[in-house]
């Protein structure tokens, strides 16, 4: 009894090759008057790829290779089915014909192999010609098509796509504009993420404010029936939206395809396909949020490891510091012990060799000094007085509420899990060494969870006491008395009042703190540049001194300082400082107490 084989193809997921198996049966039925067992070899898979990265295939030309003579022929609709690349192809069939196994195309009943089970030389040349002939018209058309799609985009145009990017449509001109209703959602998205809110709690607030999701919104209109899946906002749906340039007026699109070993210094992307990249072309669209806020909401991205996230301790000016020198976030290091850290430092020295060298500087020190300047100077508080401190509180409580319901939702499961995992040591089905391991697991997850909750809790206390101390809303000097004892309510005012404060090193014995104010969410054009000087520090009793000053601009790399002539400290040592008196000292400690050995 002779073996056949059947190897069917098609290149996507939505393709169906079920004709092409019904067709060749239906050949082999014809062709063959004796009896015959058939195999089937059938993948959704580019032809262009080599024959190790199609399993179907591969698993053909195993049996083959073990056993030559396993197969009588193989059974296929077009030569392209076996491959698009010339070369791969060619090397397929000259194996498959060195082994005596016949390769028969249905379409047009060719055979590879004459009556005597010889090379059919004329047929297989004519192939090849095929062969050479289907590749160069393939990658013309793709050329072409790429061409045409590509000038269609730069014309402004949508696309032959029915689904757009949330946030946009295509109008009766067939160009992609921006949806207005959409529109509002992602300007929502982007300024929630700039206000510190994980894409987990950002995907919350918009279900619980029952923004539909595209989607939802496809269901309605086509009248389909509601399922779980694309029905509700997720953070990898928000992650998606923040992370594309779109939003900010850059489409971007696939260029030229890079070789293999070709170096290009700019932006790359990347295929599914293993090793395939190309140059990033950005073409001009609608934009719905400005260039500012999406590179804002980027670095956030990208510098993450010290953002977006609850910690034991209260830091006043968490999110605001910038790196003089580099560019990158500052954050906050507290340990309650004796000679225990104290310090921002630059989130560049968590990168392996790759510390920028900028100064690290007292926490207790930088926060008495902007707590003091402000203070002091009847001028700025006068220009600060109808900023709105209240305006941003109860947003701030909304998305502390829907954490703690994801949070509370997570705990709540791990008792589930338990009885899961109890069920499955009762019923024999996990050894008591894998019972323990995860009940470890489970217990650390409960135990994380629950600090987290605490956390969370109490930050919503904070927030709530904020809306019930704060009667008058806009900024005071008396506000800000009022909350030097509470870190939370002197952290919001700060998130107020800052835009930004860029750190950098004057020299050995001074760190630069270039403070800029913000009115009602526009940034001052001029820092109030603090001069802090670190060497009190090391005094008995410590001494928490600086010396302030406007001037235009702020210096962005600390090693400008010694390389310019014309820079003139302030200050010297002996004279110009000022003293931070103890009933404007802003002391970590006195909130959190360093515990004795």
């Amino acid at each position: 009894m002779k073996r056949f084989a059947i190897y069917v193809r098609v290149s996507t997921e939505d393709q169906d090759y079920q004709r092409q198996i019904s067709d060749i049966k239906t050949y082999i039925q014809k062709d063959n008057t004796i009896d015959y067992e058939i195999d089937i070899y059938n993948e959704k898979v580019s032809g262009y790829k080599e024959a190790k990265q199609r399993p179907e295939l591969s698993k053909f030309l195993d049996i083959i290779k073990n056993n030559p003579k396993y197969y009588d022929t193989l059974y296929i609709t077009e030569l392209t089915r076996l491959g698009r690349n010339p070369l791969h192809t060619r090397q397929i069939v000259e194996d498959l014909i060195a082994k005596k196994i016949q390769i028969c195309v249905t379409t047009n009943g060719h055979k590879m192999l004459d009556e005597n089970r010889e090379p059919n030389k004329h047929l297989i040349l004519v192939f090849q010609m095929l062969m050479e002939i289907g590749d160069l018209e393939a990658d013309t058309l793709k050329k072409r098509t790429k061409s045409g799609l590509f000038q269609s985009a730069r014309n402004g145009n949508a696309g032959g796509s029915n689904y757009y990017p949330y946030g946009y449509r295509k109008n009766e001109s067939k160009k992609l504009v921006v949806d207005e209703t959409e529109s509002e959602v992602i300007k929502l998205i982007y300024n929630l993420y700039k206000a510190g809110n994980g894409v987990k709690v950002i995907a919350g607030i918009l279900n619980n404010k029952e923004i539909p999701t595209r989607t939802t919104k496809i269901s309605i209109d086509e009248n389909i029936k509601p399922q779980t899946d694309g029905f509700k906002w997720t953070d990898k749906t928000i992650l998606e939206i923040i992370k594309n340039p779109l939003n900010m007026g850059k489409r971007r699109y696939k260029g030229e395809k890079l070789k293999d070993d070709e170096v290009y210094d700019g932006e790359i992307t990347k295929t599914k396909e293993k090793g395939v990249r190309y140059k990033t072309i950005y073409l001009d669209a609608p934009a719905i949020i400005t260039e500012q806020l999406f590179l804002e909401c980027e670095e956030i991205r990208l510098t993450k490891t010290n953002r977006n996230y609850l910690t034991t301790y209260n830091y006043l000016l968490k999110d605001l510091l910038t790196c003089g020198c580099c560019g990158r976030n500052y954050f906050g290091i507290y340990k309650p012990v004796e000679n225990g850290h104290k310090i921002y430092i630059c989130s560049s020295r968590l990168i392996k060799a790759g510390s920028c060298g900028n100064a690290g500087i007292n926490i207790s020190l930088l926060e008495s000094a902007i707590f003091d300047s402000l203070l002091s100077s009847d001028d700025m508080l006068r220009y600060l007085k109808d900023t709105s401190i209240k305006e941003d509180v109860p947003a701030k409580i909304e998305s502390l509420e829907v954490e703690l319901s994801i949070n509370q939702k997570d705990f709540n499961n791990i008792e589930s899990q338990r009885k899961r995992l109890l069920d499955l040591y009762l019923n024999d089905r996990i050894k008591i060494a894998m019972f323990d391991a995860s009940e470890n697991e489970l217990t650390k997850t409960e135990l994380v969870l629950s600090n987290k909750i605490n956390l969370i809790k109490s930050e919503l206390f904070n927030y709530n006491k904020i809306l019930d101390n704060q009667n008058d809303s806009d900024f005071s000097k008396s506000m800000l008395i009022n909350a030097k004892d509470n870190r939370v309510e002197l952290r919001e005012i700060y998130n107020q009042i800052i835009s930004k404060i860029v750190i950098s090193k004057v020299d050995n014995k001074t760190v630069l703190a270039s403070l800029f104010l913000k009115l009602n969410g526009v940034e001052m054009a001029t820092p109030l540049n603090l001069f802090l000087n670190t060497r009190g520090l090391k005094n008995v009793p410590i001494k928490y001194q600086y010396s302030s000053s406007y001037q235009v601009g702020t210096y962005q790399a600390y090693d400008n300082f010694l390389n310019d002539e014309n820079f003139v400290m302030p200050y010297t040592i002996e004279t110009g400082l000022i003293d931070i008196p103890k009933h404007n000292l802003i002391l970590i400690e006195d909130t959190y107490p360093i515990v004795k050995k």
